[in-house]
C-alpha cells in the first residue's frame, strides 16, 4: 500500500491524538517496571567473600569483557590492594592479571564506600578465561576478598535478530540488539515518500497504534527521510528496554500502517545499558 501526502490535516490531527493517549498509557504501564529495570546489571557472577578490610559487594557480568561491581566496598587500609583475575585454582598474584581501577588507573586501590563501579578485563582476556576475581593485597600476597567465576556462565552478549523488510522499500540486513537499549540496524532503507513514518516498537508480535515512536539516529522524532543502505543505531528512549516490547519497524503515525517489523525474542541475555549501570565506562589508558 503506498501513501501519498495528500492527507487531510484532520486525519492526521486525529490519528495523532489517538496514538498520544495510546502511548501515555503504555508508559505508565512500563512505569511500575521501573524497579525491575534499576535492578538489571548483566549476569550476576555472585557475593565477594568478605575476608579482610571490609571488603563487600555483588559482582556482576555486563558481557564477555566488563565486570560490574555492585554496593562495592573497602577500606582502603591494605598496603598494596589491588584488583585481580586469574585461572588458578584460588586467587594469587602469580600468573594472574591485575586490573586497572573504573578510573582506569593503575595505582593501588583507594577507599570505597557502597559505590557502583565497571571494570575491564585485559585485552585478548574473556570471561570464559578466568576462574575468580579477586581484591588482592600484593605486599602481603592476602586475599582481601574474592568470587569464584563458573566455567558455564551464560555473561550477556549482543544479539542478532531478523531484518526489516515490508512496503515503501523498507528492508535492512540483520537488526543487532547491541543492549538492553540500543539497536543497530544495518544497511536500512526506506523510500521516505510517506507522510508520517517513525521508528516504532510496542508490546505484542506486531505494531499497533498503541507502540512508542523512537527517535532517529540522530535524536529527532520528525517523520523518516529517504534511507539507502544506511547503518543507523538507535537507543530506546527514557527506561524502556527490550525486555518491555515485542518487537521494531517501521510505522505511519497518520495512516496506522505496518511498514515492517521484526520480533524482539521474549528470553534474550544481552548487556544492560550504560544507563541501566548509571556509571560512565572505564576509560582505557596505555601501561
Amino acid at each position: 500500500m503506498l501513501l501519498t501526502s495528500g492527507s487531510t490535516s484532520s486525519v492526521r490531527q486525529r490519528s495523532r491524538v489517538i496514538v498520544s493517549v495510546a502511548s501515555m498509557i503504555l508508559i505508565c504501564f512500563l512505569a511500575d517496571q521501573t524497579s525491575a529495570l534499576q535492578g538489571y546489571y548483566g549476569t550476576k557472577i555472585g557475593d565477594l567473600s568478605e575476608l579482610h578490610h571490609g571488603v563487600s559487594g555483588s559482582v556482576y557480568a555486563v558481557d564477555a569483557r566488563t565486570l560490574f561491581l555492585k554496593n562495592f566496598n573497602y577500606d582502603g587500609e591494605g598496603p598494596a590492594a589491588y584488583f585481580y583475575v586469574g585461572n588458578t585454582r584460588a586467587p594469587s598474584n602469580k600468573g594472574a592479571h591485575r586490573l586497572r581501577d573504573e578510573r582506569g588507573r593503575a595505582g593501588v586501590l583507594r577507599r570505597y564506600r557502597n559505590e557502583d563501579i565497571t571494570l575491564s578485563l585485559p585485552e585478548g582476556k574473556t570471561l570464559r578465561d578466568i576462574r575468580w576475581f579477586s581484591v588482592w593485597c600484593d605486599d602481603f600476597s592476602v586475599n582481601f576478598g574474592d568470587v569464584q567465576i563458573r566455567n558455564d556462565l551464560d555473561f550477556p552478549r549482543p544479539t542478532k535478530i531478523a531484518g526489516l523488510s515490508g512496503v515503501h522499500d523498507v528492508s535492512s540486513d540483520n537488526i543487532v540488539i547491541v543492549d538492553a537499549q540500543t539497536l543497530l540496524v544495518p544497511n536500512f532503507s526506506y523510500d521516505g515518500e510517506a507522510p508520517d513514518a517513525k521508528f516504532w516498537v510496542g508490546r505484542g508480535p506486531a505494531p499497533t497504534s498503541q507502540g512508542i515512536r523512537i527517535p532517529d539516529e540522530n535524536g529527532k522524532e520528525t517523520p523518516l527521510r529517504r534511507y539507502d543502505k544506511k547503518t543507523i543505531v538507535l537507543t530506546l528512549p527514557g527506561d524502556l528496554t527490550v525486555f518491555d516490547i515485542g518487537h521494531f519497524g517501521v510505522w505511519c503515525e497518520a495512516f496506522t500502517v505496518d511498514f515492517g517489523h521484526v520480533r524482539i525474542p521474549d528470553q534474550i541475555n544481552v548487556p544492560p545499558s550504560l544507563k541501566m549501570l548509571g556509571i560512565s565506562p572505564q576509560r582505557s589508558r596505555s601501561p
